[in-house]
């Protein structure tokens, strides 16, 4: 048996709506050289259904994970698919999104080109992605122009820790990045945030400005993306009743990743990130 090159992780949750079109999209692929692993943290929707279908057509190419814990939530889900995944390079897919035909290609071809700079270190490598609605009408061309985000701070462990850049359906990670980033601990907001400080502290996070993701905002995301707002007094007394809450879970994750992480500097690099999206 030749195994594949690359292991993409779906974590499902009721995921029965658009979790077809995902997996054609995956399927659309320019490279081929993957393996589909899904994780159900206990549908009762089709969405078991839809996967066992397309599981007799093509079972060389999709896997169910199974396990007797459900609701974990999708940080520990995808937890449990980065242990579980044991190839050379690993992707992360929602059950929601349209990946575009070069996803893939075009990830895995700025993956080689970073690790020949940067041999024998964790890498990590994310995109740019389209937003759309639920009935696929473009949002917005680019989220980190929606978002106002600087892709550039993720090779800064500091600024990283402040705020993440990296959108989990949008990056590769490789064998070393992957064993830096396990496990992934309950303290973790988001599994792609996790990662991301990891591979920020041992090793390299590469970008790329094109899309390669049609990424799907609609009524039943748990997370998504939302437009930079401009800041007004309502906002920001809501933001501050919030802020306690929001900095003890951060700090929380970001403490467990880097020991050497202290609240101040914390603090001080959301500032400095904020205002400089205010300034964009």
């Amino acid at each position: 048996m030749n195994y594949p090159q690359i292991s993409i992780c779906m974590a499902t949750y009721n995921g029965q709506e658009y979790l077809k079109e995902q997996i054609d999209s995956i399927f659309a692929q320019s490279n081929q050289d993957w393996q589909l692993l899904i994780r159900d943290d206990g549908s009762c929707d089709n969405t078991i259904s839809i996967i066992e279908d397309y599981m007799a057509k093509f079972p060389d190419k999709i896997k169910l994970l199974t396990g007797r814990q459900c609701h974990l939530g999708a940080s520990l889900n995808f937890g449990q698919l980065l242990e579980y995944a044991d190839t050379e390079y690993i992707m992360f897919s929602d059950q929601d999104d349209i990946w575009l035909p070069n996803k893939i290609e075009l990830t895995l071809n700025i993956m080689k080109a970073t690790e020949q700079l940067y041999p024998d270190r964790p890498v990590l490598v994310h995109t740019d992605l389209t937003v759309i609605d639920s009935d696929s009408r473009t949002i917005a061309d680019s989220i980190w122009s929606y978002q106002k985000l600087f892709p550039e701070i993720g090779n800064s462990l500091n600024k990283i820790t402040a705020q993440n850049v990296v959108t989990g359906c949008a990056m590769m990670i490789n064998r070393k990045a992957r064993a830096v980033s396990i496990p992934i601990p309950g303290e973790a907001i988001m599994h792609d945030w996790w990662i991301a400080i990891k591979v920020a502290k041992h090793g390299k996070i590469a970008y790329v400005s094109t899309p390669s993701i049609l990424y799907r905002q609609h009524p039943g995301n748990k997370i998504g993306a939302k437009k930079a707002q401009k800041i007004n007094i309502l906002h920001f007394l809501t933001k501050l009743c919030r802020l306690k809450k929001l900095l003890s879970a951060q700090y929380k994750m970001v403490k467990k990743a880097n020991p050497d992480a202290n609240l101040l500097s914390l603090v001080l690099n959301k500032a400095l990130i904020k205002i400089a999206q205010r300034c964009r």
